[in-house]
């Protein structure tokens, strides 16, 4: 069974590395998986939303930075324990794209494997996790962000599929775990700390109604 799922795993990067490339996704999926670049625009976009924005806005952005937090701390540890080569530094003809151009892989001895998982693809589900459930289907539209991030990182040969599936599969537990805790602590706190946006918005998240006490009910 684990041959089989092995095999899979390699039949898929490489038609998605090697039989589905073409110069112009060779440019657009480095583009699109180029931290380096993004990281400029992520930052001030997140600066404007916590100084321009509304409530939503805000939430989105505290709540996504708790959340890659949390990722970060479980990420990490686990791409040591695990220790997985990345697909271009140990498989033959596979493609590293990269925006300076494509090389063809040269295998060799790994010293440390950053392959599983991939925070690229768990930072970018946190995000969309985390705007389906603050603004509804208008959030949705980032698990769109999420399919090209996740087909970039197989695309340039930095990622098995395992990898992106098992990465979709962590980070929406933890983004998942991440609100539910949030909505806990803020219905202990909020009442204290923040008053005036607790009277507003009870249940942390926009549009939920407020939760209803015991001693509240009528028959």
């Amino acid at each position: 069974m684990l041959s089989l799922l092995h095999r899979a795993d390699l039949w898929v990067l490489y038609l998605v590395n090697s039989d589905g490339a073409n110069p112009f996704l060779d440019g657009f999926m480095a583009f699109v998986t180029d931290f380096g670049f993004w990281r400029w625009p992520i930052l001030a976009a997140a600066i404007a939303l916590v100084l321009c924005g509304g409530y939503r806005a805000r939430l989105l952005v505290v709540l996504t930075l708790v959340s890659v937090l949390v990722g970060e701390g479980i990420n990490g540890p686990l791409k040591h324990l695990v220790n997985r080569p990345r697909p271009h530094e140990h498989l033959a003809n596979i493609r590293h794209v990269a925006r300076s151009g494509v090389q063809m892989s040269a295998p060799g001895p790994v010293e440390k494997g950053r392959s599983m998982p991939s925070s690229h693809v768990a930072n970018n589900v946190a995000f969309a996790v985390l705007a389906g459930a603050i603004y509804g289907r208008r959030g949705r539209v980032a698990w769109l962000v999420v399919m090209v991030v996740a087909y970039s990182r197989i695309y340039i040969g930095s990622h098995y599929p395992s990898d992106v599936l098992a990465s979709l599969i962590l980070a929406s537990g933890y983004s998942h775990a991440t609100l539910l805790a949030s909505r806990r602590l803020w219905r202990r706190l909020g009442p204290k700390w923040m008053a005036g946006w607790y009277c507003r918005y009870p249940d942390l998240l926009p549009g939920l109604p407020r939760p209803v006490a015991h001693g509240d009910l009528t028959s």
